[in-house]
């Protein structure tokens, strides 16, 4: 190992000093010689490629004063990673050869870190591997292959006592030409020792299985837990579960902290939380257009009532074309200061769309709460959107696409539509989500060539339960079939019950909740009135 100080970083490289970390070393500030993999707030990954070799650079900065004063007593995260690379590599597992690894400090607090990386040739992440086999039916005979092959390895590497920390499918690669030859990355988390705790191997087999699971099915699933032993394969199928849970509620929850993807400050007034890639300065200027809109009625003006005001605004020196802005107003004081002490229905919302985007739900994409109080009282928030109008809300669509005058051919489109959307509500139930206001102008329709997408609009009332009741089913249901116009019979809402119910015949059960929703639509004044008699 040799040392050098180059721009202020003290490096340690393994072996010597050759061209290439010499000049990776005097342009390591240069973005502009370097290939961007990622670009985060606290850390970045770039690639470096001559005409001989290339390499990774993973550069780490200190998230804030708590991280600094803790590096005065624990290692960096460039120099765990170091570490943990060369005992991976003493214990006969493969990794990205580490090559440097450098820090900035000033009294001994941490600014930055940096670890360089060797590439590794011919190597895939198993998650792309799978995602490629799939697609042909001598692609899925090799699935089955790798898919053991892993299990092994990971089987191997538990005995061996280690632990990843970090173990799903897009950190593990595999040789394109030996699906046997596994190697291991992003090992900062990694766990070297004598061995492994059942609770520990558990947890990190149930990761793992989890980020294969949409390219699995659940009899391969239990499979691989039998392939592994040591766990009887429903209880890994349970923590599978619980993976999924744990890492929804960490995904969704960044949208409220300081990260690589959100970030929040205070400004004009407003505390801000937005997507880190925004500028806070734009973020106000939409709302002051926001602001003029409403003033003034002009026609980007969607709805404007003493609770709301939403319009579409134009901003044209960004990446999209627009943003909806969604003003959230609080006449009642009463309320003002419930709010100031729980989350606003804004907030709500803004949590809830970070929620269902973890969920692989759709809506639109969410850019930015701001909230403004004065003497710690709520006063009024401001959820800003990726504009969506280009799609048609569900009624619409059907009404001007789905039509009977437009005759048989759209007759057989109606009844693929029907069932699409039923898919939609069964995956939003399957995953333990119910919207307190489901009716058709809360969903946006998507026509693609011969399907459709479906985003979720008016958020701040979704709830995230994890099991739907009978009677919340029904509430959904009666509140889409309410809201549709005539022009979809009594037979397509049949179906899309049908569909809703994975094709399966209609039973005694089914009919009590057919009329559930047929009354609770009643009630509610719906627009489509019922000709045939209700299910006896």
């Amino acid at each position: 190992m040799n040392n050098y100080v180059n721009n202020g970083i003290e490096w340690l490289v393994n072996g010597g000093l050759t061209d290439a970390l010499s000049e990776i070393f005097n342009t390591i500030h240069r973005d502009d010689q370097y290939e961007m993999v990622r670009n985060g707030h606290f850390r970045r990954v770039l690639k470096y490629t001559n005409s001989h070799e290339s390499y990774y650079i993973k550069h780490y900065k200190a998230k804030g004063s708590i991280d600094r004063f803790k590096s005065l007593f624990a290692q960096s995260k460039a120099k765990r990673e170091w570490n943990q690379g060369f005992l991976l590599l003493k214990n006969g597992f493969h990794t990205a050869e580490p090559v440097a690894m450098g820090e900035t400090r000033s009294c001994g607090i941490l600014r930055d870190c940096y670890i360089i990386s060797k590439t590794i040739p011919n190597s895939i992440a198993v998650k792309a591997l799978l995602l490629e086999l799939i697609k042909t039916p001598a692609g899925v005979i090799q699935k089955k292959e790798v898919l053991r092959n892993l299990i092994l390895f990971v089987k191997n590497m538990h005995d061996a006592g280690i632990l990843h920390g970090e173990l799903h499918a897009e950190n593990i690669l595999v040789d394109v030409n030996d699906f046997a030859l596994f190697y291991l990355i992003d090992i900062g988390r990694a766990r070297c020792g004598k061995k492994t705790t059942l609770p520990a191997r558990k947890k990190e087999l149930s990761r793992l299985l989890y980020s294969i699971k949409d390219v699995c099915t659940n009899d391969e699933i239990i499979e691989l837990a039998r392939c592994y032993g040591t766990f009887d394969p429903k209880e890994i199928l349970e923590s599978v579960g619980a993976t999924k849970y744990r890492i929804w509620r960490s995904r969704a929850g960044k949208c409220l902290k300081k990260n690589n993807i959100f970030t929040i400050i205070k400004k004009g007034g407003y505390r801000i939380n937005m997507r880190a890639e925004w500028d806070a300065d734009t973020l106000l200027a939409l709302i002051e257009k926001h602001n003029d809109s409403l003033r003034d009625r002009q026609e980007n003006v969607i709805k404007n009532s003493h609770k709301t005001g939403i319009t579409l605004v134009f901003c044209p020196d960004e990446k999209i074309k627009g943003v909806c802005v969604k003003e959230y107003r609080y006449p009642a004081l009463l309320k003002r200061g419930v709010y100031s002490l729980i989350h606003s229905p804004a907030r709500k919302a803004w949590l809830a769309s970070h929620g269902l985007l973890a969920l692989k739900l759709l809506t639109p994409q969410p850019i930015a709460l701001c909230e403004s109080r004065k003497y710690g009282i709520l006063e009024k928030s401001f959820l800003v959107t990726e504009n969506a109008s280009g799609n048609l809300p569900c009624n619409q669509y059907v009404t001007e696409k789905l039509n009977r005058a437009h005759g048989k051919p759209v007759f057989r489109k109606k009844r693929r539509f029907v069932s699409s959307l039923a898919e939609s509500f069964r995956k939003l139930h399957d995953l333990g989500v119910y919207h307190a206001d489901l009716k058709a102008n809360n969903i946006l329709v998507n026509e693609l060539p011969d399907a459709w997408n479906f985003y979720y609009l008016d958020l701040d009332r979704v709830y995230f339960n994890g099991r739907i009741t009978r009677d919340e089913r029904i509430r959904n249901l009666s509140q889409i079939n309410a809201s549709m116009p005539d022009c979809l019979t009594y037979t397509d809402r049949l179906r899309f019950y049908r569909a809703y119910m994975k094709g399966k015949k209609i039973n005694n059960a089914d009919k009590e909740i057919i009329r559930g929703i047929i009354k609770a639509s009643i009630a509610r004044k719906h627009l489509w009135p019922p000709q045939a008699k209700v299910l006896k």
